[in-house]
């Protein structure tokens, strides 16, 4: 790649070598021709010339534009075949077959200037067909008060016709090559000598007509210098490295550039200039030609202002439906966004306020810092870009809201480091991190519960063979006294072991269930005298039924074990007492029993860990620590969830849900007890 940079490096310092050393030459040239007043050599030599300079540069650059190119080179040609038979062939009068070379090498140069554009060219922008239109007649009618100055009065015969054709024909060239330069894009080496040599190439023919009509052509005259720089300077283009790119637009599409500005000021202002010019050389002005190009100029910024007015019309339509667009983006956006300069939130959307608990006034006067956690705000990304040294990062961070809560979101930034403007896509990922860790939570439950079933089932096949032999022991006769109060003391701590192991079965859903249909119900209302019992006179029993049946598929000392357990739990979150309530009810395709106390309530922390066996905030002699976790088992065993909501100072609700049973009869709740009486 080195290599091919350094090639075209050099490649551009030979072309731009190239370029004046030929101009240079063609100069001395020049110069020499009008010193001896004429030469046939010099001037045919230079046409010729410039044909094979033309063919040097196309075979050496092999540019894209090559056909117009090889249309130059057939123009130059042609005018030097003219000038040959001019300068050996005297015409006797004008027009002559010189004059048919050079109109036809005119159309073949024109040919070559729209080739140059190509079908690629913005040809349908009007505005600036009318630009170049308007400073192309400046120009003709400025060369005609300038060059002819009311001496020549074109007719319709044959001489006038030819004579006129030759400026009108190189006004056409000229207007073609303003339209290039009103163009957006930079115009290069090549366009500016291509643009100087039709000038020139103008000003020669114009000042041509009269002498041509009245027959006073003078060989050697100045005007000849003019046709003989044309050939030098499109030979010069053509040598030069930009020949490819003479209509090059380049990347800036769309823009209006300045010297689309300058030029219509200048075709303005030029035809009074001129006129005050014609003043002072001749004395007089052609009042008719001034009037007719002012009046030319008018109407055509006439409509160069309509089109100007429908061009401002048509940017602020599509102006307003941008903003439009982005605004309903921008307010619209289920993420957060905030732009603004030097870490200032000066504009946010609506889905930010929501995250961080602000109003937009609110963090329009905020830096991000104020609403990022403390942990977060030395991220190294974010170092860089404040520094400047990148201009985007994604990354995670914690913001703090207007509350407090920590908020984990996911962050992308992105920088212009020329203006200094930033915008922040902030995705809200606290839901997202939840249910990741009760994802892992949950992986950890279950391996957790097989270790537990394994374990669970081999202990238990150890306790029944201590139990079998202790009641094999209990029934010898010769075991008495203190030995047998050892064994039944084996055989008790045996079935203890027994219930445990079950609670371990239970946890890891691996228990043997025997299900019927349940209405949830009759469940908690059987269990009432037991639940009182069991929570003492401190706590107040509430229940909350709802009027349908609420029938489950399940085994039920299983789901009064739940019942119990989670009444216990409640107990116990209440020491100075408080209120127990279960609830039942149907919603939709599930049944709910719900378990809430207005006890103590729990930390996030504990929250995390309330359903893994063995886990328990009592003392070790009080708790096994595997209520909850038999709970969490017997859930999900018979197929339903559990959700647990709490809040220290506020109470705990446990909630599940079972699947209904798929048919369900018309169950109905027991009557109430009867009250006893001395009969009974």
């Amino acid at each position: 790649m080195s290599y091919s940079c350094s090639t075209d490096v050099d490649t551009g310092a030979v072309g731009t070598f190239a370029v004046r050393a030929y101009l240079g030459l063609g100069a001395a040239a020049i110069a020499v021709y009008l010193a001896v007043g004429g030469s046939v050599g010099i001037y045919d030599g230079l046409g010729l010339t410039s044909v094979g300079v033309i063919a040097l540069g196309v075979t050496r650059y092999r540019p894209a534009n090559w056909r117009g190119w090889v249309a130059i080179a057939i123009s130059q040609a042609l005018f030097a075949a003219g000038d040959i038979d001019y300068h050996h062939f005297p015409p006797a009068s004008f027009p002559a077959l010189p004059d048919a070379f050079y109109l036809t090498g005119y159309v073949a140069l024109f040919a070559g200037f729209v080739l140059f554009v190509g079908r690629s060219f913005a040809w349908r922008d009007v505005a600036s067909h009318v630009d170049a239109l308007l400073i192309t007649v400046a120009v003709g009618l400025s060369g005609w008060i300038l060059f002819l100055g009311g001496t020549f009065a074109p007719g319709f015969d044959r001489t006038s016709l030819v004579a006129i054709a030759y400026p009108l024909v190189d006004l056409l060239a000229l207007g073609l090559l303003v339209r290039i330069a009103l163009a957006p894009g930079r115009r290069n080496p090549a366009y500016r000598l291509v643009l100087a040599a039709v000038i020139l190439l103008f000003v020669g023919n114009g000042t041509y007509v009269v002498p041509a009509v009245g027959d006073a052509y003078r060989f050697g005259g100045w005007f000849d210098a003019c046709w003989l720089a044309t050939y030098v300077l499109l030979s010069a283009a053509a040598l030069h490295p930009s020949m490819g790119a003479i209509a090059d637009t380049g990347r800036e599409a769309g823009r209006h550039p300045l010297r689309r500005v300058v030029a219509g000021g200048i075709a303005l202002v030029l035809i009074p200039v001129v006129a005050v010019a014609e003043q002072i050389i001749h004395g007089s002005v052609d009042v008719t030609v001034v009037a007719l190009g002012g009046s030319v100029l008018i109407a055509g910024m006439a409509v160069r202002a309509a089109l100007l007015v429908g061009d401002l019309d048509r940017l602020r339509a599509r102006t307003e439906e941008s903003e439009r667009r982005f605004r309903m983006i921008f307010e619209r956006a289920p993420i957060g966004i905030s732009v603004g300069r030097n870490g200032i939130m000066s504009e946010t959307n609506p889905a930010l306020q929501r995250m961080l608990g602000y109003t937009g006034d609110e963090l329009a006067r905020m830096h991000y810092t104020d609403v990022t956690h403390a942990d977060d705000r030395a991220l190294a990304v974010q170092a860089e870009l404040d520094a400047g040294t990148r201009d985007s990062f994604i990354a995670e961070k914690q913001y703090v809201r207007k509350d407090g809560v920590v908020a984990d979101s996911r962050v992308h930034v992105t920088l212009d480091l020329e203006d200094g403007l930033g915008m922040s896509l902030i995705e809200d990922i606290t839901e997202h991190r939840a249910l990741e860790r009760q994802l892992v939570q949950a992986q950890k439950m279950d391996a957790v519960g097989k270790l537990a079933g394994g374990v669970a089932h081999d202990f238990n096949n150890l306790m029944t063979a201590v139990i079998g032999y202790s009641d094999l022991l209990l029934r010898r006769p010769e075991i008495e006294g203190s030995s047998r109060e050892k064994v039944e003391a084996i055989r008790d701590s045996a079935n203890r072991a027994s219930d445990l192991t079950r609670q371990l079965l239970a946890f890891s859903r691996r228990q043997v269930l025997q299900t019927t249909d349940l209405d949830l119900r009759q469940i908690v209302e059987r269990m009432d005298t037991l639940l009182r019992r069991l929570i003492g006179e401190d706590l107040r029993l509430e229940k909350l039924f709802g009027a349908e049946p609420v029938v489950v598929r399940a085994d039920r000392t299983q789901l009064e074990q739940v019942v119990m357990n989670l009444a216990v739990n409640a107990r116990d979150a209440m020491p100075q007492g408080g209120t127990l309530t279960i609830g039942v009810v149907s919603d939709g395709g599930s049944a709910v029993l719900s378990v809430s106390d207005s006890g103590t309530g729990m930390d996030e922390r504990t929250l995390g860990s309330i359903f893994e066996p063995f886990f328990t905030t009592k003392p070790l002699s009080e708790s096994a620590g595997l209520g909850l976790s038999t709970v969490y088992g017997i859930v999900a065993q018979s197929g339903g969830t559990i959700a647990v909501e709490s809040e220290v100072g506020r109470g705990t609700v446990f909630t599940i849900r079972l699947p209904l049973a798929p048919t369900t009869p018309k169950a109905v709740l027991p009557p109430a007890p009867r009250a006893a009486t001395l009969v009974d």
